[in-house]
This record gives structure tokens, C-alpha cells and sequence, in this order.
């Protein structure tokens, strides 16, 4: 298998440079982590690699040799893939029609029995003639995966692949990775998750404000070191939670169903209380409902789209306002301040 280099590499974009002078070197055989937060470069790195994006100066080079990588298209004939955070899959379409999708003569019934050992050889568990749509999100990044296989990828690029697993999901991409790089695949995870780099990788290039600041193993380091290379200073991993006092329920949910426009049901049977004085999370994987519609603004659908009463304040169970009596006026102004507040200064387009 080839080894892979970027050597120097800058790109910009409108008022900002997402890269600067950027050098990482990918092994084969290897799982190698890039680390940084929201906005270092990582992602744009990477989509340079894989040609999404145009560098504006520095060289690719495999095993050595220079090479010019101006599209995917270009890529994928090097053996280099990506795995985006969001899946590049035609939910309509089968397993095996989604990855000969582009590809020229072609017998389908040939790619699905190739599909089958493939997916048996690393242990991959996919139908070839599954719809992608009834297919759970985890399965869904094992078929980004086997697609890169068919290509026979050596390279293999994944960018938060983690971000939308649970756990157990986590441990089979994790087994199945490892698998990738004992066959000498080269595996490269973007991420800013301590603890996984550390559990899966075998070094971490860690970047901050488009540079590269330090290139580690990770047998020869520690989390409080690489979030402090990550940030720039030390940061304290734990945490201090005082008890506090629950005021009265501001709010009751029982039994709240939310269907989205297509009429799936995203929301089922949700019950909850909130009380003044705190601040309530709420946690899942990506997909799992746990996002817009339970937004203030989206607290209770449009009419027709609720059947589980919500109650703000003191209001009888039983008697749930309308949609318009629960958004408030300024809600909706005071959490898009705050998660202005919270996203920080803006500072043009900078790539994650």
C-alpha cells in the first residue's frame, strides 16, 4: 500500500486562510487522527486531499511522487475516498445501485455478489439489494465504507464518523477500521474527540488556526496534553457540578408525538418537566429526534402534527395552549443569541 504526504499547503478563503504551510504525512498501514476544533482546517485539509476543494499553493505527493488531485473523480483513480459527515447516499436507491452509481460497465448482478464478499471479508453485515432509507444510520456509514472498498481505496478518509453513532455502533466501525489498516489501509479520522483518538489511533496530527502544531503518537501522549495542543493552554477535563434548587414546572410535556412532513414520526411519546432554575439538556444520537422539533420554536407543531398535550406554567393537564401561546415573543431572538453568543465571533468562512 502507498503512503501519502501534503507538503506545504495553503488555502484561503474570503478573509481568512484555512491552511497555512500545512505538512501531514499519512503511513500505510496506520490510523492516523487530525485533531482540532471547529474551524482549525481540518476538514479543508482533508477536502483538498480528496479534491473537493483547490489548494492555492504546496504538493500531494504517493509513495514520494508528486501527484495533481483536481476533483474526486481524480482521487478515487489514486485510491484515496471520503466518508463525509454528511452521507453522499441516494436514500432511494439500493446498496449495490448506490455504489456503481457513476461507474461505467457495470452488470449489477456481478457488483452485488462482489458487494457480499466484500462486506462478509471485513465484516460489514450489508444486503447489496437493501433501500438505503430503511437502513439505520450506522449501517448507512458501512455502506460509505464498502463503496470505497469497491473501489478498492487505499486511503480512507472519515470526518466526525463518529458523530452520529452510538456506542455500540462506535465499537463496530472501530473493529471494523482496524481491520481496514491490518490489511495495510491507511485510515485517516477527522475529529476532536480526546478519549477515541487515543482508543483508535495510532498517531494525531493536531492543528490549530489552520496550522499544524504538533504530530504525536499516541502511545507518547496524553488528553490533557492534546487538548491543551489543541487549544492553545491548559484546559481542566473535569468538572465541578453544584446542586441547585429546582424552582417550580415552568414546563410539562406528556406524551408529546411530533411527525415531520413526510409523516414520519420523530418525536414518540415524549414526556418531560421543567423546572425554573435549571438548565435542561437534551441528548441523542443525530436523527433521533432530539433536535428542531424541540426547539422553542418547535415546541408544538402546526396543528394536525400533535397529539400529546404540552403545558407551560400552571396550566390543568389537560388543557395544552396552542402552538402560538408557547412561543413567546423574543423566544425565538433569545436562543438564536445565544447561540450566537455561544458560536463566538464570526470570522468569515473558516472551514471545521
Amino acid at each position: 500500500m502507498p503512503s501519502f504526504a501534503m507538503r506545504k499547503i495553503v488555502k484561503r478563503f474570503p478573509g481568512v486562510v484555512a491552511n497555512c504551510d500545512v505538512d501531514l504525512t499519512i503511513e500505510p498501514g496506520e490510523i492516523h487522527a487530525l485533531l482540532g476544533e471547529n474551524g482549525a482546517g481540518k476538514s479543508t485539509l482533508m477536502q483538498i486531499l480528496y479534491g473537493f476543494h483547490s489548494m492555492d499553493s504546496g504538493s500531494i505527493l504517493i509513495d514520494d511522487k508528486p501527484v495533481e488531485i483536481r476533483s474526486p473523480k481524480d482521487a478515487i483513480a489514486l485510491g484515496i475516498g471520503m466518508v463525509h459527515q454528511e452521507f453522499m447516499l441516494v436514500r432511494r436507491f439500493s446498496v449495490v445501485e448506490n455504489t456503481v452509481l457513476g461507474l461505467k460497465g457495470f452488470n449489477l448482478g456481478e457488483a452485488a455478489r462482489r458487494l457480499r464478499t466484500l462486506s462478509n471479508q471485513h465484516h460489514l453485515a450489508i444486503d447489496p439489494f437493501a433501500q438505503v432509507q430503511h437502513l439505520p444510520i450506522g449501517v448507512q456509514q458501512r455502506v460509505e465504507i464498502l463503496k470505497l472498498l469497491y473501489r478498492d481505496a487505499s486511503l480512507l478518509i472519515l470526518d466526525e464518523p463518529t458523530a452520529v453513532l452510538t456506542t455500540h455502533e462506535k465499537e463496530q466501525l472501530f473493529r471494523v477500521l482496524r481491520g481496514l489498516r491490518d490489511e495495510g489501509r491507511s485510515i485517516v479520522i477527522v475529529t476532536h474527540k480526546l478519549q477515541e483518538i487515543l482508543d483508535l489511533a495510532d498517531r494525531v496530527t493536531v492543528m490549530r488556526d489552520g496550522r499544524v502544531v504538533a504530530a504525536v503518537s499516541t502511545q507518547q501522549t496524553s488528553e490533557q496534553e492534546l487538548a491543551r495542543l489543541m487549544v492553545g493552554r491548559d484546559v481542566n477535563l473535569r468538572t465541578h457540578r453544584v446542586p441547585i434548587e429546582r424552582g417550580r414546572t415552568v414546563l410539562r410535556i406528556d406524551g408529546l408525538h411530533v411527525r415531520d412532513d413526510a409523516g414520519q414520526e420523530k418525536v414518540r411519546g415524549l414526556s418531560l418537566d421543567v423546572h425554573a432554575g435549571e438548565i435542561v439538556g437534551i441528548a441523542g444520537v443525530d436523527g433521533n429526534g432530539e433536535g428542531r422539533r424541540l426547539c422553542p420554536q418547535h415546541i408544538l407543531p402546526e396543528p394536525g402534527r400533535r397529539d400529546g398535550p404540552v403545558h407551560p406554567d400552571h396550566r390543568t393537564p389537560g388543557h395544552p395552549l396552542p402552538g402560538r401561546h408557547v412561543r413567546r415573543p423574543g423566544a425565538g431572538r433569545a436562543v438564536r443569541h445565544l447561540r450566537e453568543r455561544a458560536a463566538g465571533p464570526q470570522r468569515g468562512h473558516r472551514a471545521a
